[in-house]
């Protein structure tokens, strides 16, 4: 069963002369307890579709067409969305930094949203490769780098309630190192629960590692999705056979 899906889903840019839309009849299903990787080139529309299931478009875009359900909610006014986004519905943007309290310590904003206890939050820090998770938890947003930040809010992903991760290149500021961790949490945090994740991303990494569905989005469009061997095995569209072609190189 899906847990989010998008039915012929349009996003248009507000603009005099009437821009093409940026998303054009986009189908996605999301099936829950499973990991949804969700590849593409930059400016395929991958960002701007995390937004639109997030509830969170930038206020110069709008949905034209189409309609997203969670569970059996029509997602259609802004109620709607605040009775699940940060609750039910977690969303990481690839700016970690804009995402924070910049007026809270880490520890605080992990706690609010945490189900974990205190030493469950350290060994999590210790996992996602910090040296001081004391040093972090005492610590503001403006006093970390961008990794230390993407890794504070993919630790606030991975400890709350929410049913649904949406984590666009959630590790894109991460070494080598952090990256592999990162996946080991997710994968364990997946298994131990009834955890359902869309994770955006380019890194090809992530289709061998974690995906259990895959989903290809090429130009604002979506022009393959399904489980990822059936995908790769027979690809529809010539962005897709590439990615297929590469990952047998590799």
């Amino acid at each position: 069963m899906d847990i989010l899906r998008a039915e012929d889903l349009w996003i248009e840019k507000s603009a005099a002369g009437g821009p093409p839309p940026i998303l054009r009849g986009v189908h996605l299903g999301i099936p829950a307890g499973q990991v949804t990787v969700l590849l593409g080139e930059s400016g395929a529309g991958k960002s701007l579709l995390a937004r639109a299931l997030s509830g969170l478009l930038p206020e110069n875009f709008s949905i034209s067409r189409g309609r997203i359900w969670y569970r059996r909610q029509l997602m259609d006014t802004p109620g709607s969305w605040s009775g699940v986004r940060g609750r039910k519905i977690f969303y990481a943007p690839q700016n970690a930094a804009a995402s924070l309290n910049p007026v809270l310590t880490i520890g605080r904003q992990i706690r609010e949203t945490s189900r974990l206890s205190e030493n469950e939050i350290t060994e999590l820090l210790a996992h996602l490769q910090f040296a001081d998770p004391e040093r972090i938890l005492h610590s503001y947003p403006f006093s970390l780098s961008g990794g230390e930040n993407q890794r504070c809010l993919l630790a606030m992903a991975l400890s709350g309630h929410a049913e649904l991760l949406i984590l666009d290149e959630p590790t894109a500021e991460l070494d080598v190192a952090a990256q592999e961790e990162f996946v080991r949490v997710l994968q364990a945090r997946q298994r131990s629960g009834s955890l359902t994740v869309l994770l955006i991303s380019h890194h090809l990494g992530f289709v061998k590692n974690i995906a259990q569905q895959l989903c290809v989005m090429y130009r604002g469009e979506l022009v393959d999705a399904g489980a990822p061997e059936t995908v790769l095995g027979s690809p529809g569209h010539a962005y897709t056979r590439d990615i297929a072609a590469y990952l047998r190189s590799g």
